[in-house]
């Protein structure tokens, strides 16, 4: 099991990404992502205890009464790897990019701390890049074509009202918990 907390697409935004993974399926070899688990990563958490799972729920409310919606969209492409042989292809995300660093920031800081098993202490320091993944390729794959035909892609905008806490297992996703995002109250 591993388990990382995310940010939904809603439907409009994920039948883009799925229409986009239909359009390119047959052209790359590659290992494409189901359009019920596209979602925008902000903090992966590794393979930890039901304990460790436990202690994140109250860790995950707290952090979402200090950030309110904010609205996002899918905005080109890109890929992962070396430029030979790219062995990820994603969406890129525009809309309200600040809020969304400033989300993903407090929540590293959050839920990072100190040594969670399957987290590799690269990646606790490693720069966010926010993106949404479509496939991966094992061996590399040619998707430049791919990434200059998105270049353009715009989605309509999206509201990030809420945080999802999910377990990946057996390639199954199943949310753990759900925190809306809400400001504080002025007292």
């Amino acid at each position: 099991m591993s388990v990382f907390l995310a940010v939904d697409l809603d439907e409009p935004a994920r039948a883009v990404a799925a229409g986009v993974i239909e359009r390119l399926r047959d052209g790359h070899a590659a290992k494409w992502v189901r359009a019920d688990k596209l979602h925008l990563t902000l903090v992966f958490l590794g393979n930890p205890s039901e304990a460790h799972v436990e202690a994140f729920k109250p860790l995950v409310d707290a952090l979402a009464t200090r950030h309110g919606p904010f609205s996002l969209s899918l905005s080109g492409a890109g890929t992962f790897g070396t430029a030979r042989a790219p062995s990820v292809l994603w969406l890129g995300v525009g809309g309200a990019l600040e809020a969304l660093a400033t989300l993903q920031a407090d929540a590293a800081t959050t839920l990072l701390t100190g040594a969670l098993p399957g987290v590799k202490p690269d990646e606790q320091g490693r720069p966010y890049a926010p993106h949404v993944t479509l496939a991966r390729a094992k061996h590399g794959s040619a998707f430049e074509a791919a990434t200059a035909a998105l270049a353009s892609l715009r989605s309509s905008p999206f509201v990030v009202g809420h945080l999802t806490l999910y377990e990946s297992r057996h390639d199954v996703y199943r949310p753990l918990h759900r925190a809306p995002l809400r400001s504080p109250v002025a007292r």
